[in-house]
């Protein structure tokens, strides 16, 4: 797909969920400039449910190097952040997603994203060694099946 549709998907958190159904809810806490968010994001279960849902409150900021687009954050402590006992919190450390396009395919774009997570809770190491990399490749198929659905509908 095109880099501005992927860009513009992965912008609006506040629908993110229409899309990437690794999220069950997404929606901005806080809106601290143009480019730089406070926002919210609970998992689906993962791993088989082997890996119950997290949450996240994450501080991001957007912008561009030439044409690759970049949103880079890590989770904070935000005090007007919701609560949940029933959730695990987890802590994303300094991470980024960047969209490229691919020079010479108007229609493509290079996906990159650089994860640091610590799920936090109880569980094994070897479950999580799983996990990690299957939240990655089940957004990526949320992202093909985004791209598919937006091709069906003529936007590219």
């Amino acid at each position: 797909m095109p880099a501005k549709l992927l860009v513009d998907a992965i912008r609006d958190t506040d629908k993110i969920t229409t899309w990437n159904y690794t999220l069950t809810e997404a929606r901005v806490l806080k809106k601290l400039s143009d480019d730089v968010a406070i926002s919210y994001q609970i998992t689906t279960d993962a791993a088989g449910g082997m890996v119950s849902a997290r949450d996240f409150i994450y501080l991001s900021q957007v912008g561009y190097e030439g044409e690759q687009f970049i949103m880079g954050g890590k989770s904070v402590e935000f005090e007007n952040g919701p609560k949940s006992s029933k959730i695990v919190r987890a802590i994303n450390g300094p991470g980024c997603q960047m969209v490229t396009p691919c020079p010479g395919d108007a229609n493509s774009c290079t996906f990159m994203w650089l994860m640091d997570c610590e799920y936090k809770g109880m569980m094994l190491q070897s479950i999580l060694d799983i996990a990690l990399p299957i939240a990655q490749t089940s957004f990526v198929e949320c992202i093909k099946k985004l791209a598919a659905k937006l091709k069906e509908e003529g936007k590219y």
